[in-house]
């Protein structure tokens, strides 16, 4: 009896492209229509329970999502489960907020350099101009 060959990877078809992509969706993406509650529209999921980076879960994923909750459903109250909710949302909304501001200080010091690379342009475009025609 033959031995069959070890099929080389030239050999086999060529998988189909993933439909999971490790790259989040853009949050400015219309396929962003599940909104996540108490948290900024720009934080809004392509899936009802689906992540906040536009996927839905894996299966892995949901499994531990959903053993989770159950622990979760099992020894915390409604009201707890509520407040612990409402807490972890202004965690968020100061981290988004937190980083609002450092883009804006960003942008700030990006003008000033904008600017401050225009004088010199014009200064250096001056002594250039003075060296040609002196």
């Amino acid at each position: 009896m033959a031995a069959t060959p070890i099929p080389s990877p030239r050999s086999n078809p060529p998988s189909p492209p993933s439909i999971r992509s490790p790259s989040p969706i853009p949050l400015d993406s219309p396929l962003r229509t599940h909104p996540k509650r108490n948290l900024p529209s720009t934080l809004s999921s392509t899936y009802p329970h689906g992540l906040l980076s536009g996927r839905p879960r894996t299966a892995s994923q949901q499994a531990s999502f959903d053993a989770r909750k159950r622990e979760i459903v099992n020894t915390m109250t409604a009201e707890q489960i509520e407040k612990r909710y409402l807490e972890m949302t202004e965690k968020v909304k100061a981290v988004l907020e937190e980083d609002e501001r450092k883009g804006r200080e960003v942008d700030e010091k990006i003008e000033a350099l904008k600017m401050e690379r225009d004088v010199e342009r014009r200064v250096w475009e001056r002594v250039k101009g003075k060296k040609v025609g002196g």
